[in-house]
C-alpha cells in the first residue's frame, strides 16, 4: 500500500534580485520540479537523494502543504494536497534542518507545551504526551533547560519531538542531520530506522544529499537532479540500471588455470596469494549456483563467495551524467 502518490508534479519560481527589480535584467524562471511522479510505500523510509538545488526541499514543502504545485496531482493517505490541506496537515510531521521557530528563552518543555496547545492537546493528555516524547527522543534531562543552551543535536531531537506531538502517520525530514556531529547524526538515523519506522510503522520521507546516509537509512530511493526524477527503487534495483551483471568475489584453493578457463573464469582477474586464488568476475546472478556446484564437483575448496555491490556514489554519478 502506498501512503503518498505524486503524478506529474511541476513547480517553477521567478528569481527576482535587486537588478531585476530595477529593470536592469529580466527575471529568470527556475524549473524547481519537472513532472515528478512517485509512489511511496507505507511504513518505510523513502529517500529523496540529490545535490543541492535539485528540487528536494521544494518537493518536501509541497508535501507539507507550505507551497502549491503549478500542476499535477498529489495525495497523502488518500487526501488531496491542494483540496484537503487541513486533513493532510493533521497526519504529517515536518522536521526542518533550519529550525528557527522555537522560543529560545523558554525551556524545551515550555516550547512543546506551546506547540501542543496549537494542536489542541489539553491537560492531562498534553502533559503525558510531552513526557512520553522527551523519553522517546532521550531529552528528559534537558526538558527544563532553556532552548538557547541546547546543542545542535539536542535541538534537532526537540524538533523531532515537536513533529511527533500529534502522532503523525507521515514524517517529512528535510536533511535532518545537517550540521550535526557524527555521533548525533548517527543517533538520529538509528532512531528513525529502528524506532519510528521499525517499531511504530511511520512512513518517513528522508531528504538528503549525503550518499552514505541514504544507503544506511533508506529502504527505497529516488534520485532527483535538476527537478526531475532520474531513477527510483531499492539500491539493488538502481544497481541494475547501470550494470547488467553483478561483480562477485571468489576465494578458492589453488587449482589448474586450465580448469578455471574451461568453466568460464577469465584468467586476467585472478590473483594468487597465501596459497589461494582470489577471483573477481562479472556474471549474472543465476550463473553463480551452477559455478559453485561445478567447483565442488571438482573437489575445489571454496573459502568465500561474496557479491560486490556497486557503491551508491557510482550509481548517482553515472545516472546524473547520463541525464
Amino acid at each position: 500500500m502506498h501512503s503518498i502518490n505524486l503524478k506529474n508534479i511541476s513547480k517553477t519560481f521567478v528569481e527576482r534580485t535587486l537588478r531585476t527589480r530595477l529593470g536592469l535584467r529580466m527575471p529568470r524562471v527556475v524549473n524547481a520540479l519537472n513532472n515528478v511522479s512517485l509512489s511511496i510505500p507505507s511504513g518505510k523510509i523513502f529517500g529523496l537523494l540529490g545535490p543541492n538545488g535539485a528540487g528536494k526541499t521544494t518537493l518536501i514543502k509541497i508535501l507539507a502543504t507550505l507551497i502549491l504545485p503549478d500542476k499535477g496531482e498529489a495525495s497523502i493517505c488518500g487526501y488531496n494536497l491542494v483540496d484537503q490541506p487541513e486533513k493532510v496537515r493533521n497526519i504529517i510531521g515536518f522536521v526542518n534542518s533550519n529550525e528557527r521557530s522555537f522560543y529560545w528563552r523558554l525551556s524545551g518543555r515550555q516550547n512543546l507545551s506551546f506547540f501542543a496547545s496549537l494542536w489542541d492537546l489539553k491537560n492531562p493528555k498534553k502533559t503525558c504526551r510531552i513526557e512520553q516524547l522527551f523519553d522517546l527522543v532521550d531529552l528528559g534531562e534537558k526538558a527544563d533547560t532553556q532552548v538557547m543552551k541546547y546543542s545542535s543535536g539536542q535541538l534537532q531531537r526537540l524538533s523531532l519531538a515537536r513533529a511527533l506531538l500529534p502522532d503523525p502517520k507521515i514524517l517529512l525530514m528535510d536533511e535532518p542531520t545537517r550540521s550535526l556531529d557524527p555521533v548525533a547524526a548517527s543517533e538520529i538515523r538509528k532512531f528513525a530506522k529502528t524506532d519510528l519506522a521499525g517499531k511504530r510503522g511511520k512512513t518517513i520521507i528522508w531528504c538528503t544529499h549525503n550518499l552514505e546516509e541514504a544507503r544506511e537509512v533508506c529502504d527505497t530511493l529516488a534520485i532527483i537532479h535538476k527537478g526531475s526524477v532520474m531513477a527510483t527503487g531499492s539500491l539493488k534495483q538502481m544497481q541494475s540500471l547501470i550494470q547488467e551483471k553483478s561483480l562477485y568475489y571468489l576465494k578458492i584453493a589453488i587449482q589448474s588455470h586450465n580448469l578455471l578457463k574451461k568453466i568460464g573464469i577469465p584468467l586476467s582477474h585472478i590473483v594468487q596469494k597465501n596459497g589461494m586464488m582470489e577471483i573477481e568476475l562479472a556474471k549474472q546472478e543465476a550463473y553463480i549456483p551452477a559455478l559453485l556446484s561445478h567447483l565442488i564437483r571438482q573437489n575445489i575448496k571454496i573459502y568465500a563467495c561474496n557479491r560486490k555491490d556497486v557503491p551508491l556514489e557510482s550509481i548517482f554519478e553515472k545516472l546524473v551524467k547520463r541525464e
